[in-house]
C-alpha cells in the first residue's frame, strides 16, 4: 500500500474541538482551504455519518475513520488527526454504542483508491499498542508522521 496518501500537511495535532460535528466543520473547512475537497463535503460527511456511523473499538484505543462519498473528493487523501481531548463517536453499524476516540484518519478516496485496503491496514495496525502509544505521545508532526508512515504494510 502506497503511503503517499498520508498528507504531512494534513496531520492535525492536538486538535480542540467540542464534539463530532465541531470536528466536521474544522476538519471541513481545513480540507477544503487546501484544496481536497469540494464545498459540498462538510454536509456530505454528517449525513453519511449519521447513516453509517465509523467509530471502531480497536483496542486498546478505539479510532474513527470518518469519509464522504467520492463525488465531495478533489484530491485523495488521508488526513491523521490527534485531539487534544477525546469526543464521543459511535461505533461502526450501530446507533446506540459510542466510543471516547482521540485518534481519527479522515479518508478521501476517489473510486478505485484502494481505499478498503487502506482501511484494512489502518485497522490492523492501530490496534498495536506501542504504535497508539507513540502517536499519543508524540510531540510533533514530523513524529507523527513517521510513525504512520512506518506503519507495517505501506511501500
Amino acid at each position: 500500500m502506497d503511503s503517499s496518501m498520508i498528507i504531512k500537511d494534513l496531520i492535525q495535532l492536538d486538535m480542540q474541538v467540542e464534539n463530532q460535528n465541531d470536528f466536521f466543520a474544522k476538519m471541513s473547512e481545513i480540507l477544503f482551504a487546501k484544496g481536497f475537497v469540494k464545498e459540498t463535503y462538510y454536509q456530505a460527511l454528517v449525513t453519511r455519518e449519521e447513516a453509517y456511523p465509523t467509530g471502531l473499538p480497536t483496542q486498546p484505543y478505539p479510532i474513527a475513520i470518518p469519509h464522504a462519498d467520492a463525488v465531495h473528493i478533489i484530491t485523495p487523501f488521508v488526513a491523521a488527526v490527534r485531539l487534544a481531548k477525546p469526543i464521543a463517536w459511535c461505533e461502526m453499524a450501530t446507533s446506540d454504542v459510542w466510543h471516547d476516540v482521540q485518534l481519527i484518519f479522515v479518508l478521501g478516496f476517489i473510486k478505485g483508491d484502494g481505499h478498503v485496503e487502506m482501511l484494512q491496514l489502518l485497522v490492523d495496525n492501530l490496534q498495536d499498542q506501542d504504535l497508539m502509544d507513540r502517536l499519543l505521545n508524540a510531540k510533533t508532526v514530523d513524529e507523527y508522521y513517521q510513525e504512520i508512515i512506518n506503519i507495517k504494510g505501506f511501500d
